[in-house]
């Protein structure tokens, strides 16, 4: 597959195609963005286009020993590195600056950093020093998810490519690429907020189904204290579904504020909008604000490693307010 036909990021492709037609292509890239936006994916679609051996109008076309090296995953041209503990490590570095000066026989080098905002700051330092004054047969591509965690340095002498999120459509296309069918208002579109990962994690998954039916019907049912003790068995014995239950939880406040604005164009769950109408009549948007900042409140205190059954506990109570 052409780098021309990579489902969304148009603007980021039409930047990198241009400058490697030009024959201006960078010796460095950073491609940034949340965790399952597809950086490595396109990182190494970028890396396959730089090392085909055909002219830049035709590349990557596939056909040739680079292209084929590449796919094959046998192409000496191409290394790449990936954090061996929580970090990248000035050792892993060194590897790249101890090939670097082996000119290939024929084209280019590419080398590949994944997370490299997970470099230590003596591994950037050290990287720095190619940064600076690189080869003109190499070019270095590195993934982040925070690109302002790179060295001034570093983020000075690169080109910085943000992924941005991706449309419905085009999640749908990525979806229908895997071989999984996405029908109008399906879940694992309107819960992915633009991630593939997360479209292609949610698509099928019937615990996922199974915890929005579960949450949704509580938070609609004026009844609580008969669903109480399930909704929290259910959800201490699922520990994944929490972040899930949290996710809804937010969405669904989210719709009933935008339908107390008169805004019901854009509901998450439009499967849901007669429920939906019901419950925002009985809320008003600042107290809704409230529910929806301690539901963040919960996440950060799961960021800490707050005990699971405590943060079960802690929706639960934020239900009934």
């Amino acid at each position: 597959m052409s780098i021309l036909d990579f489902i969304g990021q148009k603007e980021v492709i039409g930047r990198f195609i241009d400058q490697f037609r030009s024959g201006m292509a960078s010796h460095a890239y950073v491609l940034s963005g949340p965790p399952g936006i597809g950086k490595k994916t396109l990182a190494r679609k970028m890396a396959q286009t730089l090392l085909c051996l055909e002219g830049p109008d035709s590349a990557p076309c596939g056909r040739c020993r680079g292209c084929r090296s590449f796919e094959a995953g046998l192409n000496t041209n191409f290394f790449q590195i990936v954090p061996e503990t929580r970090s990248v490590l000035i050792d892993q570095v060194r590897v790249i600056l101890d090939d670097i000066t082996v000119r290939p026989a024929k084209g280019r080098k590419v080398y590949l950093i994944q997370e490299a905002d997970r470099m230590t700051p003596q591994a950037q330092n050290c990287l720095l020093k190619t940064l600076e004054d690189p080869p003109p047969y190499a070019v270095i591509i590195m993934t982040a998810g925070n690109f302002e965690s790179l060295l001034i340095t570093i983020r000075s002498r690169v080109v910085h490519f943000r992924l941005s999120r991706y449309s419905d459509e085009e999640i749908r296309m990525i979806l229908e690429k895997h071989g999984k069918a996405s029908p109008e208002g399906d879940p694992a579109v309107v819960y992915s907020e633009g991630i593939p990962a997360r479209a292609l994690a949610l698509s099928g998954n019937k615990d996922f189904v199974k915890t929005r039916e579960l949450v949704l019907s509580y938070l609609f049912d004026d009844e609580k204290d008969m669903a109480d003790l399930e909704l929290n068995q259910y959800l201490s014995a699922n520990r994944e579904a929490l972040a899930d239950c949290l996710d809804i939880l937010e969405s669904a406040w989210r719709d009933a504020m935008l339908i107390l604005c008169g805004k019901t164009g854009s509901l998450i769950n439009s499967d849901k909008s007669d429920k939906l109408m019901e419950y925002a009549k009985k809320n008003s948007i600042q107290g809704l604000i409230e529910k929806i900042e301690e539901l963040n409140g919960v996440r950060s205190q799961l960021r800490r490693h707050i005990n699971h059954q405590l943060a079960v506990d802690l929706v639960t109570l934020a239900l009934h307010k």
